[in-house]
């Protein structure tokens, strides 16, 4: 049932009155009377009537047409006009919902009066020839796209500046000549048979929104349109069909929009039909639990896998305080109803929760994390509550314990190198007290045993200055965040000779090479060099053949000098490479050839390069032997 329909049943009087009072303010000058034209549409408005409800529009009344076929058509039109001006100021005052159909057969109705009214004056043909010339302005004039289309050879006798735009010709184009010379492109889409079956049987037809291929593009190229148009059969003055008006109205964007909205509602559903089946298929393949709860009752709606293994049994249909009874107390049920009264989304982080592996056993403590969220109905209440929840009861425990044990690990760090500054640096100073008395008792004239023991009582103890040196470097560096040192102008070719020469006088078996070239300055500091050096000598000796040879080359390149340090015997294993230089660590394993080392000689050999802006590397094998190489940069 149609509500347009219905008002204008009810209002029909109004609207006649008002049409009334509108003519009599604007009367036209001739042409028929008031009471005339308001009889003509009160029928318009009953056929419109009919056509809303989907009945014929043309009515019992369709055989007195005739005889009113003297009316002036300028009168006519004007009238159907204003009715029509009338009724859609009345929709807009009630604001009712007018749907594409209504207005399409509203438009059709009327499209179908003028015609009828242009049919009767063509065969009337009682009228003078100003009232052609009349009609001829209104067809100018006229809304509408409307063309006249005479005799078997149809021609276009009269085509308005309406029809001419949607044809895309001009007036010299197309009035007067046969229509298919005009638009030749329309023969083969049936529009011949059409017209000429209107000529034919006398009976109108009527198109909606059909698509037409019409050459109104650039350089002649077919466009698509969409037309809703009216081919009514004209009758000469002895009643003989010999013309057809057409009366068009293009309606491509009102169809386009609704094909575009048509499609964009279908992909939609098809994209909410596969976004459902998705969230679905997510949801059951998911690590978190999803469950819908719905309503004041909080009944399960849905649960999937991951929740039910999670509370151990099937919830679904079941309001939740029944469902799961045991969390009851827990909070839980209370803060689900506030989220539901409120809309305040609920969230929980590593929530402690006694859940039952299955209903009637003891609960068990789980770590959950969980999100309550409230969904809206299409009128925004509150419909239900989405709940996500994740049990993180085993990655909380290990999280637990790997801090513990971290925490653990890094007392034990932070006391061992307390420890060992206490120890090293509570050393230093006995030791070089002892150092210096062997060394003013080495002045005097002794006994040669005595000479020796003290000799061997001096290098032991330089040795045990040694490691107190390297403890309190490895305390520095691990605790003050690296080395500090002093940079000063030197000559790093001068320093290398130096300490290979202080190596061969205290290893007088021992084979030393040395090679250098290129320039040797800089800004180092000179103690840490020596220091570096010494280090990387020593394990070079001590982890050689005796009989074997150790080579040390210096090389100054732009920017920077290069060292290596190179000995042959047995390489460093492969897994020992990767923890070379960690503090505590040593090359080999077995026994110290030296029994001194305690592992932190190459730990702070790379603290000094990286305290100078440079890198070291280690290569050996076999074949090769092994070599350290040093990168360090001039200086800033």
């Amino acid at each position: 049932m149609s509500q347009l329909a219905d008002v204008l049943e009810a209002r029909s009087q109004e609207l006649l009155q008002r049409w009334g009072s509108a003519v009599r303010e604007h009367p036209a000058p001739g042409g028929p009377s008031a009471a005339e034209l308001e009889e003509l549409l009160a029928r318009l408005l009953q056929r419109l009537q009919r056509a809303l409800r989907g009945q014929d529009p043309t009515g019992p009344e369709q055989g007195a047409r005739r005889s009113r076929g003297d009316f002036e058509l300028g009168g006519r039109v004007r009238a159907y006009g204003l009715l029509r001006d009338l009724v859609w100021e009345l929709i807009e005052r009630e604001g009712l919902p007018v749907s594409l159909s209504e207005a399409r057969r509203w438009t059709d109705v009327v499209a179908l009066a003028v015609a009828e009214a242009v049919e009767e004056m063509d065969g009337a043909g009682s009228r003078a020839e100003d009232e052609r010339a009349r009609l001829n302005a209104l067809f100018t004039q006229a809304p509408m796209a409307i063309a006249v289309i005479r005799g078997p050879e149809l021609v276009v006798e009269v085509a308005n500046p309406g029809m001419l735009r949607l044809w895309g010709r001009s007036a010299e184009e197309a009035v007067g000549k046969p229509l298919w010379d005009v638009l030749s492109e329309l023969k083969d889409q049936a529009f011949d048979g059409l017209l000429r079956g209107v000529l034919a049987t006398g009976k109108p037809f009527v198109a909606t929104e059909m698509e037409v291929r019409v050459a109104r593009g650039a350089a002649g190229a077919l466009e698509t349109g969409y037309f809703t148009f009216v081919y009514q059969p004209l009758r000469d003055a002895r009643g003989r069909i010999d013309a057809v008006l057409t009366i068009a109205t293009e309606v491509s964007e009102t169809v386009l929009a609704r094909q575009l909205t048509e499609n964009l509602l279908v992909r939609s559903q098809e994209a909410e039909r596969a976004r459902g089946a998705l969230l679905d298929a997510l949801a059951d393949q998911s690590l978190v639990g999803v469950g819908y709860q719905r309503g004041p009752e909080l009944a399960f709606e849905t649960a999937n896998s991951v929740y039910q293994r999670l509370v151990g049994r099937e919830v679904v249909g079941q309001p939740v305080r029944r469902a799961l009874p045991e969390l009851d107390g827990q909070g839980f049920l209370t803060r689900m109803r506030q989220v539901f009264e409120t809309g305040a989304p609920d969230v929980g982080r590593e929530v402690s929760t006694a859940l039952s592996p299955a209903p009637g056993e003891h609960p068990r403590e789980r770590l959950l994390d969980f999100a309550h969220q409230p969904v809206c109905a299409s009128d925004g209440h509150i419909d239900g509550i989405l709940t996500l929840v994740l049990d993180v009861t085993e990655q909380v425990r290990l999280r637990q314990e790997a801090q513990r044990l971290e925490a653990e690990q890094r007392q034990r760090s932070d006391f061992e190198q307390y420890l060992i500054g206490i120890v090293s640096h509570d050393l230093r100073g006995p030791l070089s007290t002892i150092l210096l008395g062997l060394q003013v008792l080495l002045r005097r004239e002794l006994d040669a045993p005595t000479t020796e023991a003290l000799v061997r009582l001096r290098s032991s103890t330089e040795r045990a200055v040694r490691m107190v040196r390297d403890l309190l470097d490895f305390t520095q560096a691990r605790l003050g965040g690296g080395l500090r040192i002093s940079r000063e102008p030197m000559d790093v070719h001068a320093l290398v000779r130096g300490m290979v020469e202080e190596h061969a006088r205290t290893h007088p078996e021992r084979e030393l090479r040395l090679e250098q070239r290129g320039d040797g300055l800089g800004a180092w500091d000179a103690d840490r060099l020596a220091q570096l050096v010494g280090n990387l000598l020593g394990n070079a000796l001590k982890y050689s053949p005796p009989d074997s040879p150790v080579t040390v080359r210096g090389v100054g390149e732009d920017g920077q000098v290069s060292l290596e340090v190179h000995n042959g015997g047995t390489p460093i294993p492969p897994e020992a490479l990767a923890r070379l230089f960690q503090p505590l660590q040593r090359a080999v394993d077995g026994p110290d050839p030296a029994g001194r080392s305690v592992g932190l000689g190459l730990y702070i050999v790379e603290q000094i390069v990286r305290a100078h802006g440079g890198d070291i590397r280690v290569a050996s094998s076999a074949p090769e032997g092994t070599t350290f190489s040093v990168r360090l940069p001039r200086g800033p």
